[in-house]
């Protein structure tokens, strides 16, 4: 029943995003924002059925993980309303963005922590995921000229989110080796991956010029989507894996 309703809300996801996209790309602004509000309501579904629907043992041991990717979408929602804000309230544009990256930063913060408090992680572990951050931040900032992007006054919260993204990433690549190759881990490491490709695409729009193609909006969307459905419908594998059973 889980996997029928999660099934359900991600189909809805992808009918409320595609006219989202033909809207946002046509700047028509409130409905755009309405069905943008819509499909994060959806993924945010999808990863409520789970965390409804789980009980019992699965409950307690994962408790932290559903905890996790929930606030951590929940999130995504706000970080996905404050964005689109910029464009109806020009005069506060700056802030708008500034929230937006901040709420996405503390989703991947709730990410990282409910996959390391499910799976553990010690001390090694530790500087290995905040090592991996560092260098995602490190990249970042070092391909900004090469890739034609200028993040001007952004650059410090860009730097900021780029190292909690490379920890969350890190995270559930590391709780997928140490869980014995568990296949929820794995799924979010993927979903965690298209995230971060529809990043590199959404940075060229913001921060870059003349990638303010149609296509490349609605390569950001899809891409941008199929990571958080990807993460929500994650959760549906948990248990299953070498290590689990």
């Amino acid at each position: 029943m889980t996997a029928i309703l999660a099934g359900v809300f991600t189909l809805c996801g992808v009918g409320t995003m595609t006219p989202y996209i033909v809207l946002r790309i046509r700047r028509k602004h409130v409905p755009a924002i309405i069905l943008k509000v819509c499909t994060s309501v959806l993924f945010l579904l999808t990863t409520g059925v789970s965390v409804l629907m789980s009980g019992g043992a699965a409950w307690e041991r994962y408790k932290f993980l559903f905890l996790g990717v929930l606030f951590g979408q929940i999130s995504g929602l706000l970080g996905d309303y404050w964005l689109d804000m910029k464009d109806m309230h020009t005069k506060h544009r700056d802030t708008y963005i500034l929230a937006g990256f901040t709420s996405f930063l503390v989703g991947h913060l709730f990410f990282t922590a409910g996959l390391l408090k499910t799976y553990g992680a010690g001390v090694k572990t530790l500087l290995f995921i905040l090592g991996a951050g560092i260098l995602l931040c490190v990249l970042v900032l070092a391909t900004e000229k090469p890739m034609k992007l200028k993040y001007g006054k952004f650059k410090g919260i860009t730097a900021g989110y780029s190292a909690v993204f490379g920890m969350s990433i890190a995270a559930a690549l590391f709780s997928w080796l140490y869980a014995g190759h568990s296949h929820q881990a794995l799924v979010m490491t993927i979903g965690l991956v298209v995230f971060l490709l529809s990043d590199f695409v959404l940075s060229g729009t913001y921060f870059g010029e003349g990638k303010t193609r149609p296509a490349d909006y609605a390569l950001n969307y899809i891409l941008y989507y199929g990571g958080q459905f990807t993460i929500a419908l994650s959760l549906l594998w948990i248990g299953r894996g070498a290590g689990n059973g």
